[in-house]
This record gives structure tokens, C-alpha cells and sequence, in this order.
């Protein structure tokens, strides 16, 4: 017996999304080219971060809130060695807030489990 072939190829969706992802997105819904596209995103990337810099945080209204945030030094253990303890310094990190109105849509959405590729 022969098995017959699948007359449609399995889309394989990415298991996380890049600047060229992105991009790519925005110049189909827009029509402009890819390459403009890439530019805008890496404009606003470069504008978001300046803000975060100089403001310490950044609120994109529907989507959440960025903020810089100093964690404290600690002490630490190698995970390959945990007798071994080992002192983390003190550093600035960014944590994220997601607004209500993503926590409502993600609380909504079908999820499917993140693929490794």
C-alpha cells in the first residue's frame, strides 16, 4: 500500500517573532516596502529605548509599562556546584506590566504551547 501525500504543507508557526517577522507583517497590511517597514521598527525600538533611558519608564496604553527597576545584590549558588555560593552585584534590570486590556485578551486567546525548533 502506498500512503498517499498531504496535499497541503503543514504551516510551521515560529516560536518566537523577529524585527524581519515584524516587518514583514507591517509591509503586507500596509503595502510599503519591507524594507521601510524594518526601518520603522527599528526607529521605534530606538525610541523606546531612549525614553526608557532617560525616563526609566515607557507606557504604551493598551499594551503595558516598561520600568527600569534596581534589584539588590545577592548571594547566589552555581547551579553545577551548589556548595559553591557566589555573589551576584547589584544591576538594573526592566520589568514588564501588562495592561488589563492584554491580561483580558491573553486570558481569552488559545494558547498553543511554544515550539522548540
Amino acid at each position: 500500500m502506498t500512503q498517499d501525500a498531504p496535499t497541503q504543507a503543514t504551516e510551521r508557526i515560529p516560536s518566537t517573532s523577529t524585527r524581519r517577522d515584524l516587518s514583514t507583517v507591517i509591509a503586507a497590511t500596509h503595502k510599503i516596502p519591507q524594507t521601510l517597514a524594518y526601518k520603522i521598527i527599528d526607529t521605534t525600538f530606538e525610541a523606546l529605548l531612549a525614553n526608557l533611558i532617560r525616563n526609566g519608564h515607557v507606557e504604551l496604553r493598551g499594551f503595558g509599562v516598561f520600568e527600569v527597576v534596581s534589584r539588590k545584590g545577592r548571594r547566589g549558588r552555581n547551579p553545577k556546584k551548589p556548595d559553591q555560593e557566589v555573589w551576584i552585584a547589584e544591576r538594573r534590570s526592566i520589568r514588564f506590566k501588562p495592561s488589563r486590556l492584554l491580561r483580558k485578551d491573553l486570558e481569552e486567546a488559545t494558547l498553543t504551547p511554544r515550539q522548540r525548533r
